[in-house]
């Protein structure tokens, strides 16, 4: 579940910067989230079809995208146009995973509702005690006019983000994934977006599903085993405003996992305490992808891997205050 930017757009609208700043603060603040919150509206709400690039990790890919709204709830596909062939298809009941380069197809029950692109606050209010928001102006984004809007972190252990809203539509266009210094470390940006009705069935059905691909279905654990599941680990070092979201314990073989997710309302880290074997290729130390950032160490018998979007220091300094709890 991403991407970020650069900015440049002074220049073109200097004019509009200028009644910026004439601006008072609070007002900035709540134009930054108005926009935000159309946006949020409209990526669910709308029926749309486009094609955007996803720039990650030094990465390029090329997805389309296809969304629609009815009676029966949302309905949305993605398919990637570059690089290995992948399809996910979405509804209020499951989701399903097409690799056909494996002849594959993964299919699991639709969890609570992440809104596309996974970088898109749940609701902004709730981080405001974290992020400060900022209507930056106005630029042209795939021909439309928009609005710019950045969320940035007050403290060094998050991400920040940038986004290009159309002012028709409400419809998001750009994305930037950033440092807390300002630096662009993912981009998403749609390079055509159709938004209007009529969306026929056939352009949300999967493309290919022949007879030899293999399906797995993927279970979703015991809840209720779970659930009474006393944590015997605990986490003492959170940034500000991260709570736990999610639990799991795994009993099964081939060692038993503690997964626990923490949140900001924004920002997300997944904690895994799993039995290891000292044979067992597992994340020693730091290791980055894009701007995912692991950590994992090995204490008492145990693998601790932290795994998020977030900065490096974030998610070593949760690693090492991981403390086994006595029951």
């Amino acid at each position: 579940m991403i991407d970020r930017d650069l900015v440049s757009p002074w220049k073109t609208y200097g004019l509009v910067l200028l009644l910026m700043l004439a601006v008072k603060p609070g007002h900035a603040s709540e134009d930054a989230h108005y926009w935000l919150n159309r946006m949020s509206l409209a990526v669910q709400s709308l029926d749309y079809t486009g094609t955007f690039v996803y720039l990650h990790d030094g990465q390029l890919e090329t997805m389309r995208i296809i969304h629609r709204l009815d009676e029966s709830g949302e309905q949305e596909r993605l398919v990637s146009l570059n690089g290995a062939v992948r399809e996910v298809i979405r509804d209020n009941e499951s989701v399903t995973c097409i690799l056909a380069d494996n002849r594959s197809i993964k299919v699991g029950k639709s969890r609570e509702r992440k809104p596309f692109p996974r970088t898109l606050p749940q609701d902004f209010d709730a981080v405001s005690q974290n992020y400060r928001f900022e209507l930056l102006g106005t630029e042209r984004m795939v021909g439309r006019p928009s609005r710019v809007v950045a969320i940035m972190p007050k403290d060094v252990y998050r991400y920040g983000y940038r986004f290009w809203i159309d002012e028709a539509t409400h419809m998001l266009l750009k994305s930037d994934l950033t440092t807390p210094d300002g630096h662009t470390l993912e981009q998403l940006m749609f390079t055509s977006l159709h938004v209007g009705p009529d969306i026929p069935d056939k352009e949300l059905q999967a493309s290919s599903q022949d007879e030899d691909y293999t399906w797995y279905e993927l279970e979703n654990g015991d809840k209720e085993k779970t659930k009474a599941h006393k944590p015997l680990w605990r986490v003492n070092w959170l940034p500000d405003g991260f709570i736990r979201t999610h639990y799991v314990y795994e009993p099964m073989p081939p060692g038993k996992v503690t997964h626990m997710v923490y949140s900001d309302g924004l920002a997300s880290v997944s904690v895994y305490i799993e039995e290891t074997g000292e044979d067992m290729d597992v994340i020693q130390g730091l290791s980055t992808m894009g701007a995912v950032n692991a950590y994992g160490l090995r204490t008492q018998g145990r693998q601790i891997t932290a795994v998020g979007e977030v900065p490096a220091e974030t998610v070593q300094m949760i690693v090492e205050s991981v403390r086994y709890v006595q029951e």
